[in-house]
């Protein structure tokens, strides 16, 4: 790509405490709010921005298949907290990831824990973002004493439906119960007024709510957003579903045939992904986005903003091959850090083997 032109300008989190002054506890509340699916209570977390200048949140992620770049809305959401003056941390629940049905082996589970916080490092989620990692503090005499307070309180029925849609349940078992209930307590354990997370950890979140103070402890506020959208358009992206994912660390030769083939029909931007991936992933990095075309197409065309590309998209003034094909260019350009990362330190993919 040539310098100017839809160049990139990556993301970059600096003088937080400075940035945070300047901002009403109004438009820290927009910020955090914008493009969310649930709030609970939107009361109690307009309260807190008035009352705090840098509340704590937190979001958890188990380290299982390759991560991709289904994780866009929970980025792009978290980059809010942060600018909204959030102490914000990133829970790499390492343990969780093996309690649910072993999706990841115990002997990995730290080292594709480094994989997964290498990647949102390097798409920004670094600076004023504190890592943890569930095996450093799920041992401890007082994390187990809460688990033991928990355990009577919740009903196996209360446990499975708060697991149906974070674990893979086909044959339930033990762990998977437990899965949510540590879940819960990692609230009290990061002391946090806010827990993030996609919609699926509704069921788990709101049990806390219900939970949480029958033993002592304060319930978190709850932030929710959509799911990120697999490249088939077709539910979320899953490091699970091989053909509906695209690895983080993916070269571009693969970038390019995934986009490509992905869901996106002409005129339609209502669940399209490419779409969804433009507006959280590429906007936020870039000052103008801009389709390269033929002059006979009409040449190229550029946007400031991603209201005026989705405008002109529904219009039917922009063809899905040349989007999917500035997707592709993009994309490549975003994740060149960490392919580069990666190339280095080849040696940790290899517990992806199987898998991509």
């Amino acid at each position: 790509m040539d310098s100017g032109e839809g160049e990139l300008k990556y993301f970059e989190i600096t003088n937080m405490h400075r940035m945070v002054k300047m901002l009403e506890p109004k438009a820290r509340l927009e910020m955090v709010t914008k493009d969310t699916f649930e709030i609970v209570t939107l009361q109690e977390l307009e309260s807190l921005l008035i009352t705090n200048v840098n509340p704590k949140s937190y979001w958890g992620v188990a380290p299982t298949g390759p991560p991709h770049i289904g994780y866009y809305r929970a980025i792009s959401k978290q980059m809010d907290l942060v600018n909204a003056g959030f102490k914000h941390k990133i829970l790499i629940a390492d343990m969780h990831a093996y309690l649910d049905d072993r999706k990841s082996p115990w002997e990995e589970i730290e080292l594709r824990g480094k994989i997964y916080e290498m990647c949102f490092r390097l798409l920004g989620l670094d600076k004023n973002v504190e890592y943890i990692y569930g095996h450093t503090f799920q041992y401890s005499k007082e994390y187990v004493n809460n688990l033991y307070k928990l355990m009577p309180l919740i009903t196996v029925t209360r446990a499975t439906r708060a697991a149906s849609e974070v674990c893979r349940m086909e044959d339930p078992k033990v762990s998977q119960l437990v899965y949510p209930l540590m879940q819960i307590l990692d609230c009290v354990e990061l002391d946090v007024d806010v827990a993030y997370g996609g919609i699926d950890q509704r069921h788990v979140y709101m049990l806390g709510r219900e939970c949480l103070p029958l033993i002592g402890a304060r319930k978190p506020i709850l932030i929710f957003t959509p799911l990120g959208i697999g490249l088939s358009g077709k539910g979320k992206m899953s490091a699970s579903k091989k053909k509906e994912r695209l690895e983080l660390f993916a070269d571009p030769k693969k970038i390019e045939e995934k986009i490509a083939s992905a869901f996106c029909p002409q005129n339609e931007v209502k669940d399209n992904p490419i779409l969804e991936y433009v507006k959280y992933l590429i906007f936020p990095r870039i000052e103008k986005f801009v389709i390269e075309r033929e002059k006979k197409y009409g040449g190229d065309i550029e946007f400031k903003t991603f209201d005026e590309l989705c405008d002109q998209y529904k219009k039917g003034n922009i063809h899905p091959y040349d989007l999917k094909k500035a997707t592709a260019r993009y994309l490549i350009e975003i994740l060149k850090p960490l392919r580069d990362y990666f190339e280095k330190h080849n040696d940790m993919l290899k517990v992806y083997q199987h898998e991509l």
